[in-house]
Parts: C-alpha cells; sequence; structure tokens
C-alpha cells in the first residue's frame, strides 16, 4: 500500500503514462533484484548495500524508463516520500502490540534483527510506539551484512549476553529467520503467512499462521 500511493505521487510529479499498479511493480522488480538489495545474493561474494541505496538506485532505474535523470533535488524528494507514505500506511500484523507485552513481561532480554537501515528502524519504532519494548536492537547496516549469515546473529545474541542455545527467534521469513536462527543454535518459531504449503520446513522448531498460536509454544518454552 506504502508503495502503491507513492508511485501514484511519482506518477503525478512527473506527468509519466503509467498506472500505479504498473509502476509498483517495475518499482519492486528493481528494488528486489539481487544487484539491488543482496538479500538473495551471497555477502561473501558482493558487497553490502544499504536499503536507502536500494531505494535509491530502483527511482533512478524507474524514472529512467521514461529518460529521466533524476537530480539530487529528485532524491531528496523521494526520500521524503518514501518516509511519509511508510509511516502512514505501514501496520503491524493484528495483535503485535499484545504479543510484544506478553513477552516483555517475561523480564527476558528482548532484541531484535532487521535487514533494514539503522534510521529507518528507528522510524518503524516511532511510528508503532514500540521503542521501549526492546533492549537491543542489531540492523544489517551496523553489522554490513544481511540475514542469514551467522555473523549478524552472533552480534545480537553477544548484545543479549547468552548462546543460541539459550535463545528463541520468531520471524516471518523462513529463510532469512528461520535458517539464519538455527544456524546458530536458536530456537525458531515461523510465522508462516506467506510462504507456500509445499516449502521445506523441516528447521522451523515450530510454525504458526497467527501470532495468537504463538503464546502457548512461548508458555511452554519459557517455564
Amino acid at each position: 500500500t506504502a508503495h502503491l500511493h507513492m508511485m501514484k505521487e511519482v506518477i503525478q510529479k512527473y506527468n509519466l503514462p503509467a498506472s500505479p499498479e504498473d509502476m509498483v511493480t517495475k518499482y519492486n522488480s528493481f528494488l528486489f533484484t539481487k544487484e539491488m538489495t543482496l538479500r538473495d545474493a551471497d555477502p561473501e561474494e558482493k558487497s553490502f548495500t544499504p536499503l536507502r541505496e536500494s531505494t535509491k538506485k530502483a527511482f533512478k532505474r524507474v524514472l529512467e524508463e521514461y529518460n529521466i535523470q533524476p537530480s539530487k533535488e529528485d532524491f531528496q524528494w523521494f526520500s521524503k516520500l518514501f518516509f511519509k507514505n511508510h509511516k502512514k500506511y505501514i501496520k503491524l500484523f493484528p495483535e503485535t502490540l499484545l504479543i510484544l507485552r506478553e513477552l516483555k513481561d517475561t523480564g527476558l532480554h528482548m532484541g531484535i534483527i532487521s535487514d533494514i537501515d539503522n534510521d529507518f528502524q528507528e522510524f518503524q519504532f516511532k511510528v508503532f510506539g514500540i521503542s521501549e519494548m526492546f533492549d537491543s536492537i542489531t540492523t544489517s547496516e551496523e553489522v554490513q551484512i544481511y540475514k542469514p549469515k551467522e555473523k549478524i546473529f552472533q552480534v545480537a545474541l553477544n548484545k543479549a549476553g547468552c548462546q543460541g542455545k539459550e535463545s528463541i527467534i520468531i520471524g516471518d521469513s523462513y529463510k532469512k529467520d528461520i535458517i539464519g536462527g538455527k544456524n546458530v543454535g536458536m530456537t525458531t518459531i515461523w510465522i508462516n503467512k506467506f510462504q507456500p504449503d509445499n516449502i521445506d520446513t523441516e528447521k522451523a522448531n515450530f510454525t504458526v499462521t497467527h501470532l495468537k498460536e504463538i503464546s502457548p509454544i512461548l508458555d511452554r518454552l519459557i517455564k
């Protein structure tokens, strides 16, 4: 939804002959290539690229499709547009706050491991009002590597002062969260909202389709 509204404003600003839906498809195809984000590439083979640079390059590629070379001012405008629309339209999963509060009440160290940049992570926390929920934050920009590489998980574990076998990871990306967590010995809870049923899920210790299913699992693991 955020990307759709972003592209509506891009079309209007540059008077482009395209529908918002087509522009979103085009923008996302540029944003989520291996060369742009490296999220599906081998970090050992390619250098780290921050998300802000990936979005900048994707925006540039979109305009170049219409023979427009963006200026410094264009990039600044798009950066503001990006944050404005993500602030307005990104949403937490239903019951996320309830689960976070339940976890916080356990008194255990609460950490987050994210592939987004430091400033965007801080921005999201402010939008959702959940900054106080977490004891530590570990981002790909900080570690200069993406999930599921082991290093980013080890940095997060060091901040928590514990080992993988003493930790639980909850994530909605099987490849990044579950595989990455399992590789360092963490107990894994996969929120499978979007993946097909035929995906190999053997490495996940627990698989749920709704956040409300997490609480009983945590009760068994923590007590």
